[in-house]
């Protein structure tokens, strides 16, 4: 998760980069992270349902191995088509068969204390988000930033692609109909209206959190901050979205999955807007502890969400299809974005 997240990240980290050497407008460039989330959207769906009727580690394998061909191939690319394609690619081959894959075989190990393991699993994508700026930006400021993302290609081939390959379901998931067919107790909604409020909750959660996420590093670049300052703001808001994802998951199994997830979009709704209002740097870091909580905790909830509504046998697809509506809503969030920075 960690590094998944982190490759969606340097978007974020190359718009100053490419702006800069190729004079190219922050919303073309941003129209990669949109065709990212499509990819991931679309892709997704293909995963999620190839897992719930085979392994696992050939699936995870294969979304590494596209990572990494990926990034290696960013460091060629020269033409914003090419870039933007790239990215597609990344988001339909690489993220999306880890994404859901990765979540859904977690969660079908546990049946106690499920938020907590969910919630420590997908705490790995907001310290990989908060610490690729820091890696990254170094190595593009000593080495350029087509060398930096060749780097960062071998190193998810080295080691990501291996990783994965040790993963695995449950020897129980799919060999006996009662273990497949049933769900968590509780959760009284047919899973199919259940899916579909959830996805529809998805979209206007994940357009508020995909805003900051990716012009928070430009928008104060705009106001004459530097680097160092905006990815470590960055890096605030994904730590304490670390925390957030545990401590959330924690609460969900405790009072619930649904209760855990009001809780977190009520932090994330009333703390987005901050970023644009507040001026001074206190303000904003602490802004970002407060922010990173409500984002980082309501992704582990809704994927627990998507848990208790419906049967082993289909979660994977489930939770596919929910993934796919929240990054609809990364999709539209930075052009979005970028006009109200403009």
């Amino acid at each position: 998760m960690m590094a998944a997240f982190g490759a969606s990240t340097t978007i974020a980290v190359l718009l100053k980069p490419f702006e800069t050497e190729f004079g190219w407008f922050r919303a073309d460039i941003s129209l990669a992270y949109s065709l990212f989330s499509a990819g991931v959207a679309l892709g997704g769906v293909v995963a999620g349902w190839a897992l719930d009727r085979a392994g696992s580690r050939l699936i995870l394998a294969f979304g590494a191995l596209a990572m990494a061909a990926g990034l290696m191939a960013l460091s060629r690319a020269g033409d914003l088509a090419t870039i933007q394609n790239i990215y597609l690619v990344i988001g339909t081959c690489g993220f999306a068969c880890l994404y859901a894959p990765l979540i859904t075989t977690v969660g079908l190990w546990f049946d106690r204390c499920r938020g907590l393991a969910l919630g420590i699993v997908t705490a790995g994508g907001t310290v990989g988000q908060g610490i690729t700026p820091l890696v990254v930006q170094p190595i593009i400021a000593a080495y350029g930033w087509r060398n930096a993302c060749l780097l960062l290609g071998i190193g998810y081939l080295l080691v990501l692609v291996p990783s994965m390959m040790v993963l695995t379901k449950p020897p129980e998931h799919g060999s006996g109909a009662n273990v497949a067919s049933r769900r968590p107790e509780g959760w009284r909604i047919r899973a199919s209206v259940s899916v579909s409020w959830l996805g529809l909750a998805s979209v206007f959660c994940c357009v508020s959190m995909a805003i900051p996420v990716v012009h928070l590093i430009a928008l104060l670049a705009d106001r004459g901050e530097s680097t160092a300052v905006s990815s470590s703001l960055l890096l605030a808001v994904m730590l304490s979205a670390s925390v957030g994802r545990i401590a959330i998951g924690a609460i969900c199994d405790r009072v619930g999955a649904l209760r855990g997830y009001a809780l977190a979009v009520l932090v994330q709704s009333i703390t987005v807007y901050g970023f644009v209002a507040l001026k001074p740097l206190g303000a904003l870091y602490a802004l970002a502890v407060v922010f990173g909580f409500g984002y980082g905790g309501m992704m582990t909830s809704l994927n627990l969400c998507v848990r208790e509504a419906v049967p082993a046998r289909m979660v994977g697809l489930a939770t596919s299809i929910v993934a796919m509506t929240a990054w609809g809503g990364m999709h539209s969030a930075p052009i979005r974005g970028d006009t109200a920075t403009t």
